[in-house]
């Protein structure tokens, strides 16, 4: 066993085996096979104890791995100098510049104005599927978002962190306190979900009528988000207010920003919601998604089944022969993890 398997071997002995059923599935599959025996791939998701854990799965493949993580997050130095130290790769993701890769497995598309890779991407969140999405590229492109199994981690996990973080970082109690959630996709289902154990009091926005009328019929109050002054009206009636829609500048472009300012604000999206009408320090965390400033940004049973689909996408890459573009999860595979998860953990949202 070399250093870096027996220093990652260390970390996953941090969590429950019972927390992580599919990437100890996944674990013995390549220790036995080594499927990715001289590839090389480009990794940047959030460098956290939990993804280190995800990385042994690819590293005991036989894969040669450079990291790098999101700029949405702040990295532990002393987690990435004991991964340098025991001889993982490391870089910012500026100190990558005319490498090529064999494979990379993205997060919030920021990979994408690096050196095309030789095979494909993997891509994990909403915000880089859209952008991924946007653009010809002459390589295939899987996306885990595009998939029921984002949901455990978008909706339940995130909604989870988000509640817990915010309690954390503003040492307030949330009970009874009036939120609006701009966003009712994957993440703001989530987050109402688990605050509602909390508080009646909140208000969803999205522009979207049908994510309104979801919204809905699962008790919140909702508007679409052209209802311009009655929503400013209500936020300066707001504890707090939650951006998670995905779009950069999405309140600065929309609404005034006045009506919000004096209030716990919040991002959980990768972009900066906010926006250019608000100051750094006016927002939590400097506009940066509010979980990954706590330990355990997301809980590891709600990563694993995500981290395992990330992780297989280069197993789907290799042999699919997928043409060049954007591409969902295979379903058929989604639905199997799912259905399994929830039968492990019993825990279900529907979105």
């Amino acid at each position: 066993m070399n250093d870096i398997v027996r220093f990652i071997s260390t970390i996953r002995k941090e969590y429950p085996s019972s927390e992580m059923p599919f990437l100890n599935k996944q674990l013995q599959r390549v220790q036995t096979n080594k499927p990715y025996q001289g590839l090389t791939i480009l990794h940047n998701t959030p460098f956290t104890r939990e993804t280190i854990v995800k990385l042994g799965i690819l590293h005991e493949g036989g894969a040669t791995i450079t990291v790098t993580s999101p700029s949405f997050m702040e990295v532990d130095k002393t987690l990435t100098d004991a991964y340098i130290k025991c001889g993982g790769r490391w870089k910012q993701q500026h100190e990558i510049t005319n490498e090529t890769f064999d494979l990379h497995l993205d997060c919030a598309g920021e990979l994408i104005d690096k050196t095309p890779p030789k095979i494909g991407t993997v891509e994990i969140t909403a915000t880089g599927t859209n952008k991924y999405g946007s653009i010809k590229v002459d390589y295939p492109i899987i996306s885990v978002d595009k998939s029921k199994i984002k949901s455990l981690e978008g909706v339940l996990g995130t909604g989870e962190a988000f509640l817990r973080a915010f309690e954390k970082l503003s040492q307030e109690d949330t009970t009874e306190k009036k939120i609006m959630i701009f966003g009712y996709g994957k993440v703001g289902v989530g987050i109402a979900y688990y605050l509602k154990s909390r508080t009646e009091n909140i208000i969803i926005v999205d522009k979207e009528p049908q994510n309104v009328e979801k919204a809905k019929l699962a008790g919140f109050e909702s508007y679409t988000s052209d209802n311009k002054s009655k929503i400013e009206n209500l936020a300066s009636e707001m504890f707090a207010i939650v951006t998670a829609t995905g779009v950069k500048d999405v309140i600065s472009n929309n609404f005034d920003s006045n009506f919000f300012k004096g209030r716990y604000l919040a991002n959980m999206g990768g972009e900066d919601e906010f926006g250019f009408s608000f100051k750094a320090e006016e927002v939590m965390c400097n506009k940066k998604p509010i979980n990954f400033f706590i330990e355990a940004p997301t809980l590891m049973r709600y990563l694993d089944p995500v981290f395992y689909a990330h992780n297989l996408g280069v197993d789907l890459l290799l042999f699919g022969r997928l043409d060049n573009g954007l591409h969902p999860f295979p379903e058929f595979i989604s639905e199997e993890v799912v259905n399994d998860w929830v039968s492990i953990f019993n825990e279900k949202v529907n979105i």
